[in-house]
């Protein structure tokens, strides 16, 4: 059956920007001796430990150096013993930086697991050997490393016992010391590689366990097996995923990746997959991609069936030779996998999704094909950017062309690396961090059969300010006016905005609010606002500008605005409603207030009521001549109630200030006759 919905997504889907954002290849295993087996593992950001396998004083070394996201690169490293074989590098990493490197050392009784951790800040521990070495004729191989949130990790391996493959592991304190080695398969059966992970704790703050899953036997023999190692380093029973080997013959590729974003259990390999067409009841048989997943803290048991991730359908062969999952901090897995189209022939690296619900979906088809392809590798973020990829085989031994695309939402690249002295290219492997910016790293090959581990840096931010023109227009001097500014990150990965600025001649009578808020990393795609204020202390055209600086580049936003000699009156008086009987006397207090920030030119107050009812004593308009910023006059008024104001009826006194610089205000009293 196929879960969820498969798409095949053309390279024509998206946006042609073919090597944009790409740099050069740049060589990071420095000079020396030829190498080969380039591996990566990335941290969220970006910055990734690759590492490599050389030739040094006649012993191959693993050895590798930490790369920034931007390329910059440290030290070069060498992890194995110098006077030592090693072979088959992996290498991890937290989310953190943390990470460890594992090989299989040769120069032992028999080859031998050792591994070697490194520390947030790049601090190597010691070699660890974590497999028993010998005895003679029982060697170590396909090595496989998972690291724990917890500062704990786990490795597994196959271990020869002189007749069968047996999967093996062990977990290592957040000291770095081995627990028990634990043999994890049924040693009368032969395995294939095994794959582990570490399984988030049902609990958040528990200790981390760890999920090893393997293949075992052939044909209808064939099985997966999976047990869990325990935070105290003991192991849970053994479960076979299948009640007999005839439903998936000849399992192979094991992955496991477990959700950032829900904790479940994502399991992944190949097999010779007994399938049933619902349409017809027709048993048929496909080599697919399965899946089995699980929620958080939920153990694998028997007759828990997987699915099938890639395409099955009667009559249409869908055949997969090779598959690879990558896993997102934040967020869930994908896969690439290679699909031999049409039934042999041509090969093609294809994509494959969890999506954020849980659900599988094809997602896209790479550009990467050839008669023969292998070597699938596949890097994805938690906001589902990724790069796949992988290797051209060509018709002599080592001639081989690495290549891989870049895709998002919106956007789809494809890089063959060039250039430097490149003939051939192999291994690749990459790093996408949080805010898309990507590594790739590969082993190049020149002209004279020398390889060296070289790296390539995808970066494509994007800057926008909006608007990019402000103007404020005529506002009054001491008066502030409000407006908003948007910083946009308009590339494909993140932005880091480096500072925002202020300058000019006018600048003094401009601020911003909270615009150091925008400062740091913007994600592609994200914004953030700030405050702009005008507020005139003088007359006249006031021009600055604000600039907002990147590593897109800079973003001007202009700046106008016109101080006015204009100021901002009001008026109050300490009652409403009044009432009197004939012939008596209200008195009003009414207050002249200049809430701006210049001078009330020619101030006055004047009332006006109905003169037949009520009789104003004084004058009725009196001026307040220059009233000051901030400055207030009380002014009192006595109104007589005459015989002609009916009773019961609420005559209006309106009293209305004026300036030659300012909007008139009034405020309005009302006065009842009550009484005979």
């Amino acid at each position: 059956m196929l879960a969820g919905v498969f798409l095949l997504l053309a390279a024509v889907a998206f946006p042609s920007i073919a090597g944009a954002g790409w740099s050069a290849p740049v060589t990071v295993s420095g000079l020396g001796s030829s190498t080969s087996q380039t591996r990566i593992a990335g941290a969220a950001d970006g910055s990734s430990w690759v590492v490599w396998k050389r030739d040094v004083g006649g012993f191959d070394v693993i050895q590798g150096s930490r790369v920034a996201i931007d390329g910059t690169q440290g030290p070069i490293q060498t992890f194995s013993g110098p006077t030592s074989e090693a072979d088959c590098p992996v290498v991890a990493s937290r989310a953190d930086g943390s990470a460890m490197v594992a090989w299989l050392n040769l120069s032992a009784v028999d080859d031998t697991v050792q591994s070697r951790s490194i520390a947030a800040d790049g601090t190597l521990g010691p070699i660890e050997t974590r497999s028993a070495v010998g005895p003679p004729g029982q060697p170590a191989a396909c090595v496989d490393i998972a690291l724990g949130d917890d500062g704990t990790a786990a490795l597994a391996w196959m271990k020869f016992n002189g007749i069968n493959w047996v999967a093996q592991a062990v977990k290592v304190a957040a000291d770095g010391t081995s627990g028990t080695i634990q043999d994890l398969s049924d040693p009368t059966v032969s395995v294939g590689a095994p794959a582990i992970a570490a399984a988030p704790p049902a609990v958040a703050g528990d200790p981390n366990t760890y999920r090893v899953l393997w293949p075992q036997g052939s044909g209808t023999s064939s099985n997966v097996g999976t047990r869990d190692i325990n935070a105290d380093g003991s192991v849970t029973d053994v479960v076979l995923v299948f009640a007999t080997g005839a439903e998936c013959q000849d399992p192979f590729d094991m992955d496991i990746a477990y959700g950032g974003a829900d904790g479940a259990m994502n399991a992944f390999w190949i097999c010779y997959r007994d399938n049933i067409d619902f349409n017809t009841g027709t048993h048929f048989f496909n080599w697919s991609v399965q899946w089995l997943r699980t929620a958080r803290g939920v153990a694998v048991t028997p007759g828990l069936a997987p699915n099938n991730a890639s395409p099955t359908v009667l009559g249409v062969p869908y055949k997969i030779n090779e598959v690879a999952a990558g896993s997102a901090f934040g967020g869930q897995p994908a896969l690439a996998w290679v699909h031999e189209l049409d039934g042999g022939g041509t090969e093609r690296i294809e994509t494959w999704r969890v999506q954020r619900n849980g659900s599988g979906q094809g997602w896209v088809n790479t550009s990467v094909s050839g008669n023969d392809v292998d070597s699938a590798a596949i890097a994805v973020n938690a906001s589902q950017m990724a790069v796949a990829g992988g290797v051209e085989l060509g018709a002599l031994p080592g001639d081989t062309t690495a290549s891989w695309n870049r895709f998002s939402l919106g956007s789809f690249d494809s890089v063959t690396p060039s250039g430097g002295g490149i003939v051939y290219t192999d291994d690749p492997g990459f790093a996408i961090a949080d805010g898309g910016k990507s590594l790739a790293a590969f082993t190049a090959i020149d002209g004279g059969s020398i390889g060296s581990a070289r790296i390539m840096v995808f970066t494509d931010p994007g800057l926008s300010v909006d608007p990019d023109v402000l103007n404020f227009g005529g506002i009054d001097i001491g008066r502030a006016s409000t407006r908003i500014v948007t910083i946009r990150s308009t590339g494909q990965t993140s932005n880091e905005v480096t500072g925002v600025s202020l300058a000019g001649p006018g600048a003094s009578h401009y601020g911003m609010l909270d615009a150091d808020t925008c400062i740091g990393e913007l994600p592609s795609g994200s914004n953030c606002t700030f405050d702009v204020t005008f507020t005139p202390s003088s007359t006249g055209a006031q021009t600055a500008t604000i600039t907002v600086a990147s590593e897109a580049g800079n973003e001007v936003v202009n700046l106008t605005g016109s101080g006015l000699n204009r100021t901002r009156i009001g008026i109050s008086i300490n009652k409403r409603n009044f009432s009197a009987r004939k012939g008596k006397v209200v008195r009003i207090r009414a207050t002249a207030r200049n809430n701006g920030g210049v001078t009330a030119n020619n101030t006055r107050v004047c009332v006006n009521l109905r003169k037949r009812a009520l009789k104003l004593a004084g004058n009725r308009c009196r001026s307040l001549g220059a009233l000051p910023a901030g400055a207030s006059r009380t002014l009192n008024y006595r109104i007589r109630v005459t015989w002609r104001a009916q009773r019961g009826v609420k005559l209006p006194v309106a009293f209305v200030m004026s300036a030659n610089n300012a909007v008139n205000r009034q405020v309005v009293a009302q006065i009842r006759r009550k009484g005979r």
